[in-house]
């Protein structure tokens, strides 16, 4: 470790969304204090002059304070904004000579979103970090201009209370900023054919976004009644909804390494997903997870009645899923893998 001290630059913390939120796990890691990291936010999900006097504020903060650091880790993304309001900040570091970790919360979109500046600034790095070692081994094909080492740190995933199976009530549960990305619409369908068999049963669709479209698809689709959006949770009111869950569906075409994967297996929620993202390094398909292709909302259907109609299966999934993440993802086990990673620059 030495006298290593760690700039980490990203989103706000009160920002939604994995930066903000594997930041905030950061924080209780013992590798925060041994590298005496300070985070500096760069970006916020506010109104234009808010993200505006924030990105000025932040680089100015950069200006100031770059000298007391020897790595800087820049949490970042392909957005071509968010790589101008960090360039300078990056630029700053290189000129002062220090160890620059590129950390990527993308996935998928590696491949659709390459822009010349993200380019530029993957080759100002002295490392990369991606999410899952399926895009450590796509980024060689992906970006052979770029000759910089890179190394994979999945996200952690804090580990709760324990969870009690009798706990969990009748809903499917969807968590997201809904857009088209997200595919919130496969669920809504899928639920429409066969929602008369299950009465008992109900899907509530937490978060914000384009709510009020999905609002009216689901009117449109006549299960307005057996649908609900009680809107974005945090807190206690989060923690109810997870704890509560029986099933989670992701539907997304294109994702990182999702938190709220990790989060509900930890929470003993049986996952449906599709083998987005990093996803497919950790799927176990039938153990911690029924995965169905991109766009099937009939094989959705097929998953989560299989799902429904088995309550030992339920169980016995919830249980392995929650082992799976605490021995794979706890804090202590990507504390360790953060601090060789610190180690090795």
């Amino acid at each position: 470790m030495g006298n290593k001290k760690v700039l980490i630059v990203g989103s706000a913390k009160e920002s939604a969304g994995g930066v903000s939120s594997v930041i905030k796990l950061m924080e209780k890691m013992p590798v925060w204090k041994n590298y005496n990291c300070f985070w500096l936010g760069t970006q916020i999900q506010r109104n234009y002059l808010w993200k505006l006097w924030f990105a000025m504020k932040g680089n100015v903060i950069a200006f100031f304070i770059m000298w007391r650091f020897q790595i800087v880790h820049m949490h970042t993304t392909p957005d071509k904004l968010g790589l101008l309001i960090q360039l300078p900040i990056l630029l700053w570091a290189k000129v002062l000579h220090k160890k620059v970790i590129l950390h990527l919360h993308v996935g998928n979109q590696l491949k659709t979103k390459k822009n010349s500046l993200f380019v530029y600034c993957l080759k100002k790095a002295d490392l990369i970090l991606l999410l899952a070692k399926k895009w450590e081994t796509l980024f060689g094909e992906y970006y052979p201009e770029v000759n910089v080492p890179t190394n994979v740190l999945y996200n952690a995933c804090e580990i709760k209370s324990e969870v009690s199976f009798e706990e969990k009530q009748n809903f499917i549960m969807m968590a997201a900023f809904y857009c088209d990305n997200k595919a919130p619409d496969l669920l809504l369908k899928a639920w429409q054919m066969i929602e008369k068999e299950y009465p008992d049963w109900t899907v509530i669709m937490l978060g914000n976004g384009e709510v009020e479209r999905y609002k009216e698809m689901a009117s449109q689709l006549g299960i307005d009644n057996r649908v609900s959006f009680p809107g974005y949770m945090v807190g206690k009111e989060h923690d109810d909804y997870f704890r509560k869950a029986s099933i989670y569906c992701m539907c997304s075409y294109e994702e990182g390494f999702p938190m709220v994967v990790l989060e509900s297996w930890m929470y003993g929620i049986n996952v449906v997903t599709t083998p987005v993202g990093g996803l497919p390094d950790v799927l176990e398909d039938g153990h911690n997870a029924l995965v169905f292709d991109f766009g099937d909302y009939r094989a959705l259907a097929k998953c989560l009645i299989s799902l429904i109609e088995d309550k030992n299966k339920r169980r016995v999934m919830a249980e392995y899923s929650r082992k799976f993440v605490a021995d794979r993802f706890s804090l202590a086990q990507i504390n360790s893998d953060w601090d060789n990673i610190y180690l090795s620059l």
